[in-house]
């Protein structure tokens, strides 16, 4: 099967397109918050050079009363730019968030093939929950972090150039650090979101089998399957941290050195009257908000390391093209045709799911309208992947499948639903009610349409038990129903509507022969017109069939009757052998 083909398509510009204006107003709140922070150590050295060198209480509270309002306007400013970087953020992430969900679900059988489930859960939550995060972040500090270092910068050069010399040998000190912590981490988030996705499965594969691995008494086993794989993220995490950990105190060793330089040259300044002690006082807060800024930064470089792994994993998502198009000019399909079977034909079909391996070889036959076909053959040897190839739920690798003598591949894709009813071997239910399971077919399908379809699907008759019969409710997975009673609500939700073509990929594997056989014997009565593909493991459940296809390792063994097969197939009349008594056969 060829690679899905890939386009660029995550760009955060896009998303924040629509928000042009808190990207605007947020970052210049946060600058006017800057200011006041610049600002306050000059008026702060004014109190002390003057208001107390004078013992001028009116100076000092006139001072302090400008601090004060300074600082006040700066929660203002603070409060507005977190509000509107909030916005943005969320915004931005629920956008990314609908769209990956909206995208996964236009993927094809293909596409999924090459994700997992948690994989693409952890993709859709956690990464996008890291790019929110960065959003939030540059938002609030894009402005704050440049204008505390430039202007605390500038304000200290004012005081003092001599001091400020300082400050030009401890910064690329500080921004090597930062970088070499950066590289040394990146290839970590990269690993941890691996083994983040492998965790997932594990937790996801356990919960969801619950009462198979308690079937088999296998919980120590499976514990010690999740603790390997939880020591593993849990070691890279580790190294992660115990990395970066580093950073901050190296930071603030050179900061308090910095500090111990800057007050014993400042000494030696006062002394020789070339600086005042407010001015002293006043240059350590200015490199006090310098040095904060630097720990900001390594933490947005961190961050942004984080956020980069993420945005890479939503790429590989939202690039994946779905390598099943709809045609520019689509056969245009008359619903008219929809009380009658439909024609069903493989014209040497072959289907690889992964390259210079087939999985199907050279596949043909012809299905007219109203006939079943029975596919029966060993596990693995191509029943399923036959079937899947109707729906262009995969697409052939040669060859052709039409349906009428037109190519599925010219249908819309919304008519080939309308036309096909597919009942997946895994009989999966959702969350909601019994009339909302079977409406996935038909969203406006009527009462009598649910009611026919599950007295067809022998189903009507445990469902009339419930108390709230039709609305009765559904638990997640359907745990609240039997194996069996779960196969025909399924079943049943294949049928509603009557489609032209009911595929049933080993869906009563679960039924008892009795109820097995009161399916066909209603499938055949109440919708004789429709085309049926039953796909079995009884040989007894298809031997009434028009025509039964015989598959082996993915070719086409024999295609006949009951009768025929049993009398020249070898492969058939083994597989019917081992189900039947030797006198029977």
């Amino acid at each position: 099967m060829a690679k899905a083909k890939k386009l660029k398509v995550f760009k955060i510009g896009t998303y924040l397109k629509p928000y042009r204006w808190l990207c605007f107003f947020g970052p210049f709140t946060k600058a006017l918050e800057a200011a006041t922070e610049v600002v306050t150590p000059v008026l702060m050295a004014k109190i002390i050079d003057v208001g107390i060198a004078n013992k001028d209480m009116n100076y000092i509270w006139t001072y302090a009363g400008l601090i004060l309002a300074l600082n006040l306007l700066g929660i203002i400013f603070a409060v507005i730019s977190q509000k509107c970087s909030t916005l943005v953020g969320e915004g931005v992430a629920k956008k990314i968030r609908g769209d990956m969900y909206a995208h996964i679900n236009t993927f094809s059988y293909s596409e999924l093939d090459g994700f997992t489930a948690a994989s693409l859960v952890n993709r859709t939550i956690n990464d996008v929950n890291q790019v929110e995060s960065a959003v939030t972040m540059t938002l609030r500090l894009v402005t704050r972090v440049p204008f505390l270092l430039i202007g605390s910068f500038v304000m200290a050069l004012l005081i003092d150039l001599q001091l400020s010399l300082i400050f030009l040998a401890v910064i690329p000190l500080i921004t090597f650090f930062m970088l070499f912590i950066t590289k040394k981490t990146f290839p970590y988030y990269e690993n941890y979101k691996v083994e983040l996705d492998n965790l997932s499965n594990i937790t996801r594969e356990n919960l969801s089998g619950v009462r198979v691995v308690r079937a088999f008494n296998k919980q120590k086993d499976e514990t010690e399957r999740f603790e390997s794989s939880n020591k593993m993220l849990s070691s890279i995490n580790t190294r992660v941290v115990k990395t970066t950990s580093i950073l901050q105190p190296i930071i603030f060793m050179i900061i308090n050195f910095s500090v111990i330089a800057i007050v014993y040259w400042g000494g030696v300044r006062v002394n020789v009257g070339g600086l005042t002690t407010g001015n002293v006082i006043a240059f350590i807060n200015y490199f006090t908000q310098i040095s904060a800024a630097l720990v900001t930064v390594a933490r947005m470089i961190i961050t942004y390391t984080r956020t980069t792994a993420a945005t890479r994993r939503i790429d590989d998502v939202l690039s994946v093209e779905n390598s099943i198009k709809e045609v520019k000019n689509p056969y245009e399909y008359n619903p008219k045709n929809a009380k009658h079977g439909a024609k069903i034909t493989f014209e040497k079909v072959s289907f690889s799911y992964a390259p210079n391996k087939e999985n199907l070889s050279n596949i043909s036959f012809e299905l007219n309208p109203g006939e079943t076909l029975g596919i029966i053959g060993g596990t693995g040897s191509g029943k399923s992947t036959i079937i899947n190839l109707i729906p262009r739920l995969y697409d052939a690798t040669r060859g052709n499948v039409l349906i009428d003598d037109i190519s599925v591949k010219k249908y819309k894709t919304d008519d080939l639903k309308n036309i096909i009813g597919i009942c997946p071997q895994n009989a999966v239910l959702f969350e909601g009610t019994i009339e909302s399971n079977l409406k996935w077919r038909k969203q406006d399908a009527t009462n009598e349409e649910l009611v026919k379809a599950l007295k067809i699907a022998q189903a009507y008759d445990f469902v009339r038990e419930k108390p709230k019969f039709l609305k009765e409710n559904v638990t997640r997975g359907g745990t609240n129903f039997s194996g069996g009673q779960k196969q025909r609500l399924t079943i049943a939700r294949a049928l509603v509507g009557s489609p032209r073509i009911i595929i049933l990929d080993d869906s009563a594997s679960a039924l008892d022969l009795a109820t097995d056989a009161a399916l066909r014997k209603s499938l055949q009565k109440s919708l004789k017109y429709a085309t049926k593909i039953i796909v079995s493991q009884r040989a007894t459940s298809l031997m009434h069939a028009d025509k039964i296809l015989v598959m082996d390792a993915g070719h086409a063994v024999d295609i006949g009757t009951h009768e025929q097969l049993l009398a020249r197939c070898k492969t058939y009349q083994d597989i019917y052998r081992s189900q039947n008594r030797a006198e029977e056969v």
